[in-house]
This record gives C-alpha cells, sequence and structure tokens, in this order.
C-alpha cells in the first residue's frame, strides 16, 4: 500500500503532503449529478485528539456495500489513520498531517471496489 512510505513520499516522488485531498474531491464531483449531493455527501471536521475526522456517504455510489474492517494503521513520525466503513458510510481518521494519507487509502479502496463489490476490503 502507497501510505505514507518510510521516506514520507509517493511512487512518484511527490511529497505526500502535497497531494492534500485531491481524490475524494474527485470522487465527491464525479458522484454530483444534481440529486446526490442534495442527500448525500462528505462531511469533514476536526476532532480533539488532535486530528481530523471524514464521513463520506457511499449509498448510491460504486462505494455502495463495501465493507472495510476498522483498523488503525501507525505511520511515520508518531502519524497515524484509522479508516472503515460499513457500506453505507465510509470513515476515515488522523492525525493534523496525515490528510494525504487518507486520501491515498481511500482512492485505493475505491479502486479494488469494482473487483471486489460486496466483500471486506482489508
Amino acid at each position: 500500500m502507497r501510505v505514507c512510505s518510510k521516506t514520507g513520499r509517493s511512487p512518484s516522488g511527490v511529497p505526500d503532503k502535497d497531494r492534500g485531498i485531491q481524490f475524494i474531491q474527485s470522487w465527491y464531483a464525479s458522484n454530483c449529478n444534481g440529486e446526490w449531493e442534495h442527500e448525500f455527501g462528505v462531511r469533514m471536521a476536526t476532532s480533539d485528539n488532535p486530528g481530523w475526522h471524514i464521513e463520506i456517504d457511499v449509498t448510491e455510489t460504486d462505494l455502495e456495500g463495501v465493507h472495510v474492517a476498522r483498523e488503525k494503521h501507525e505511520l511515520l513520525e508518531g502519524r497515524w489513520m484509522i479508516a472503515w466503513s460499513d457500506g453505507v458510510v465510509f470513515q476515515l481518521a488522523c492525525d493534523p498531517l496525515s490528510l494525504c494519507c487518507v486520501d491515498v487509502f481511500f482512492e485505493e479502496v475505491a479502486g479494488k471496489a469494482a473487483a471486489c463489490a460486496g466483500d471486506t476490503l482489508a
């Protein structure tokens, strides 16, 4: 998995932190169809850990029904992320500097979704 490698860089050599949440933004935009975004969407908030918590509604998208077991990932230098999905809401949490890592993780899950529809992804 490409999530914040030990070098702190993506396979392309670009620092992961420069990535931001580009994939989540693109995924959201691609699901906006004039109706979906009025009932579903993405919510992002800070937490007192400190960190971030993101909830992504996946109802009526390619990720609906895709389950991801809750797992904490220890990253570099005390950084961390947690991700899970019940097939309806995809949830991500991370330290203040790891939004890029949750974005990479969400992209990888979305990439696997077509091949593993209905399965639990690790």
